[in-house]
C-alpha cells in the first residue's frame, strides 16, 4: 500500500510555527491490518471535521505490518483535544493489547518546512539519530 497523500486542511503559513506529531505504529499481527485499516478511515473522517488541524498522512508497510502517521496542528490544545476525543481515543484504546510498542515524537515545525517527507518523518522517530533534538516517547504496549 502506498502511503496516502499528504492531506491539507489549512493554508500553511511558511513563516508560522506549527506543532507537529509523528508516530510509528507497529502492529503484532498481519491479522489485525483490516481492522487497523477501518479505523484508520474512522480516524480520518474524524480528522476532516477537527478544529486547528493543519495537515496529515499516513504511510503503511504492511509487509511490515508498521504504519507511520505525520500531522500539523495550529497549537498543542488542538492535538490535544482530538487526542482525547472519539473516536480516536476509543479506536487507540481498543488497538492497544494487538499493537508491539509505538513511538511518538512530538515537535515544533516552521511552516515552510511542512509537509515533511516520510524519510524525515521516520528518521525524527529513530531513536539513534544524534542530535535531532526531538522529543521522543515510547507507548509500551
Amino acid at each position: 500500500m502506498p502511503a496516502l497523500p499528504w492531506v491539507e486542511r489549512h493554508a500553511i503559513d511558511p513563516d508560522h510555527d506549527y506543532i507537529a506529531m509523528a508516530s510509528k505504529l507497529p502492529l503484532k499481527r498481519h491479522r489485525t491490518i483490516p481492522r487497523f485499516l477501518r479505523d484508520t478511515l474512522r480516524i480520518r473522517r474524524q480528522l476532516a471535521e477537527t478544529p486547528g488541524l493543519v495537515g496529515y498522512g499516513l504511510n503503511a508497510q504492511l509487509l511490515r505490518k508498521t504504519f507511520w502517521t505525520f500531522s500539523v496542528w495550529q497549537d498543542q490544545a488542538s492535538l490535544d483535544a482530538f487526542a482525547a476525543s472519539d473516536p480516536h481515543r476509543h479506536i487507540t484504546g481498543r488497538l492497544a493489547p494487538h499493537m508491539h510498542p509505538s513511538r511518538f515524537a512530538f515537535f515544533a515545525i516552521p511552516g515552510g518546512d511542512v509537509p515533511l517527507t516520510w524519510h524525515e518523518v521516520t528518521v525524527r522517530l529513530d531513536p539513534a539519530t544524534p542530535s535531532s533534538g526531538v522529543p521522543i516517547h515510547d507507548e509500551g504496549r
